[in-house]
């Protein structure tokens, strides 16, 4: 089988992708599981899932970090904050596991790919956010004056981030 060799301008290992995507899980699975007081076998087994998604990135890992995340959702419903933290997450690491589940270990990917898929993600996130909100309202959760300036922060945040970013020129 033959390689191909590309100079990169500024290349990023696909160790470091691996890692984001456990990083991202991890933290995923952390918010869902917030304040839960889990048996000490399941948080090995979310223990052996995150290094499992770092090690083989198959994006089914990944979405099942995102089905066990929504288990723990629907066991003990989160505040608003938690919600929209979720979303996010849940996007970026499905994101991060796609693009790491292209790569080998000797992969780099130049940084402008990476920088790309975060703007492309930031940008879903805008609508996305909004209706986590309306979700959460016609579920029956009443929002207080700091989850409303908590919300309309980060949807800013988030699209400062899509408008900032680095556009393909």
């Amino acid at each position: 089988m033959s390689e191909v060799a590309v100079d990169l301008v500024r290349p990023v290992p696909a160790w470091a992708l691996r890692g984001a995507v456990a990083l991202l899980g991890a933290a995923t699975l952390l918010v869902a599981f917030a304040g839960a007081r889990l048996h000490p076998v399941v948080v090995a087994a979310l223990v052996a899932l995150v290094v499992a998604i770092a090690v083989v990135p198959d994006l089914g890992l990944t979405g099942l970090v995102v089905l066990v995340a929504a288990a723990g959702v629907v066991a003990d419903p989160p505040g608003l904050g938690a919600v929209m933290l979720l979303v996010l997450l849940v996007h970026l690491t499905l994101w991060a596991g796609a693009l790491a589940a292209r790569t080998s270990w000797r992969t780099q990917v130049e940084v402008a790919v990476v920088v790309r898929g975060v703007r492309d993600v930031a940008a879903v996130q805008v609508g996305a956010q909004l209706l986590a909100v309306v979700a959460l309202v016609l579920g029956g959760v009443v929002l207080g004056a700091g989850d409303l300036w908590r919300a309309l922060a980060l949807v800013a945040a988030i699209g400062a981030a899509a408008l900032l970013l680095p556009r393909r020129s």
